[in-house]
């Protein structure tokens, strides 16, 4: 059956952003800081104890975890890659929060990559959860038990425009009335049939023509991004149709895999800007 998709609207990717020009974490380029809404995050798990922790980036630390290094992967959350907007943001937000000691973790065992997953906390505060709530991370949707909090935090950030979500978070704001309408993640037939397989809509509720030139299409991971080529437009009123496997449509991320979770996922827009 057809499953409806959260959408958290646009968010916008990184080529308004480079090295080192970071603003504050909670403001955009130019804007006034927003202070956080009061937030209900759980409880703060507790756990083993780390030494010597690092941040590799918003949502990875380096360790030692009973005399062994390790690498830890920040379970239920995903913040921006290195190469992208609010990168840079989210790692040092992360690094602050792990610098006020001590650091706990508790292990939710291995990813594929051999690193820990897990929930860390640092002098008292729940960093997966503080990093959602202050924008600086999205709330992913596999299943783990923090899930609905960490769903209404980054719900909350995203209302409030908070980090990643400002509208001017890297760059000049855009206007424009282009929108995801759908994503169809579960068709009726095989996800993976370039014809009637999963895919995403976009419509353009605006009164001009939009120029999607640079703009990037994803879903909640790391991996799956498609940009649109130049001089692709959308006319006021007009839908475009965005497939996951090529050989069929204009616009479809690639040959190789589906994109969208049948259990549930995440879409978001990024225009060639870089801002929410």
């Amino acid at each position: 059956m057809r499953r409806t998709l959260l959408l958290l609207g646009l968010l916008l990717l990184a080529a308004a952003c480079t090295p080192g020009e970071s603003t504050p974490p909670g403001t955009g380029a130019g804007s006034t800081a927003v202070a956080a809404p009061a937030a209900s995050l759980p409880a703060a798990p507790g756990g083993a104890p780390l030494a010597s922790v690092r941040a590799l980036d918003g949502d990875s630390l380096e360790a030692v975890l009973e005399g062994r290094p390790v690498e830890i992967r920040l379970l239920g959350i995903n913040t921006p890659e290195r190469a992208e907007c609010w990168a840079d943001e989210a790692r040092a937000a992360t690094a602050a929060l792990v610098a006020e000691g001590p650091v706990t973790l508790e292990d939710a065992g291995e990813d594929r990559f051999g690193r820990r997953l897990g929930y860390v906390t640092a002098a008292g505060v729940f960093v997966n959860a503080s990093l959602v709530a202050d924008g600086h991370a999205l709330a992913i949707t596999n299943d783990h038990r923090y899930l609905d909090d960490f769903a209404a935090a980054g719900q909350a950030a995203y209302s409030a425009g908070l980090g990643m979500w400002a509208a001017d978070a890297c760059g000049p704001a855009t206007d424009t009335g282009v929108r995801i309408e759908e994503i169809d993640g579960n068709p009726p037939g095989p996800d993976d049939d370039p014809r009637t397989g999963e895919s995403v809509t976009l419509r353009n509720e605006g009164e001009e023509i939009a120029d999607l030139g640079g703009w990037t299409l994803r879903d909640e991971s790391s991996l799956h991004r498609y940009v649109f080529p130049a001089g692709t437009t959308l006319g006021p009123g007009d839908r475009l149709r965005i497939v996951s496997i090529c050989g069929a449509a204009d616009h479809c991320f690639g040959d190789w895999e589906t994109v969208w979770s049948n259990g549930g996922d995440t879409g978001l827009l990024h225009d060639s800007h870089g801002n929410v």
